[in-house]
């Protein structure tokens, strides 16, 4: 008789262990589905637009109202809002349970124009392209002239060919560095078409000299210094293509 109540003690110890994960699931299948029946998208509300309407952006995004606010891919709506809003840069979608979605974005700005396709190209400071336009929209930003985009299209990054005096990321970063700096809006032109100097045009009065592999960050550094010290009327030639890394020549332009 003991034998027998010692079974049955075991058989239903082992019932019990079977019983336990089982009911785990049960429960983590009854809150999924709470989750995906009660939490719905119900408001989106757009922050940080300027260029484009909230409309443009939510139809953009792909979500609409209804949709389940746990399971949104977060990820996927900000590709889709990059790649078909071209000036928008920066996504941020964030839930806020129990029904809203709030998409901030970051708006972009035009950095230069470069040619490509047969046309010009608007592109910002991060190399993505904006859009195709016209030479004279064109010409009211910084010129990139002796290169040309390779098969440019809205919202992809910037390629070169490979046979460019400068690669992309090269460019990329001089303009970033020219951007921080401030001195962007003072540039007219980066002009790549001699194979060996790269060639600035700045201020409306230097053309300036540098090496293809300079140290960006120093020889912007060394212009900015160096056109402070300069009289608001001398113009000339700004060359920094010395063996001293600090050494800046002004060949002044005949009067």
């Amino acid at each position: 008789m003991p034998n027998k109540r010692k079974k049955k003690r075991r058989r239903r110890g082992g019932l019990g262990r079977l019983l336990r994960p089982l009911s785990f699931l049960i429960a983590a299948i009854a809150m999924v589905t709470a989750l995906t029946l009660f939490f719905k998208v119900e408001t989106i509300v757009v922050t940080g637009a300027g260029r484009y309407t909230a409309e443009e952006i939510i139809a953009a995004s792909g979500v609409e109202t209804g949709d389940n606010l746990v399971l949104l891919d977060r990820y996927r709506v900000s590709q889709r809002i990059y790649t078909a809003l071209p000036y928008i840069t920066d996504v941020r979608p964030r839930q806020e349970f129990p029904s809203t979605l709030n998409i901030e974005v970051t708006e972009t700005r035009i950095a230069a124009a470069i040619q490509g396709a047969g046309g010009h190209w608007l592109l910002n400071a991060g190399g993505k392209l904006l859009e195709a336009v016209d030479a004279a929209m064109a010409a009211d930003y910084p010129q990139i002239t002796g290169v040309q985009a390779l098969e440019p299209a809205v919202s992809d990054p910037l390629a070169l060919p490979e046979d460019s005096p400068i690669t992309a990321p090269r460019l990329l970063e001089l303009l970033s560095v020219l951007d921080e700096r401030g001195a962007l809006t003072r540039t007219g032109s980066v002009d790549c078409s001699d194979p060996r100097i790269l060639r600035l045009q700045y201020d409306g009065r230097f053309q300036v000299e540098m090496y293809y592999d300079a140290d960006f960050p120093f020889k912007v550094s060394c212009l900015l210094s160096a056109v402070e010290k300069l009289e608001p009327n001398e113009t000339g030639i700004l060359r920094m293509t010395f063996s001293d890394d600090y050494e800046v020549h002004l060949i002044r332009f005949p009067e």
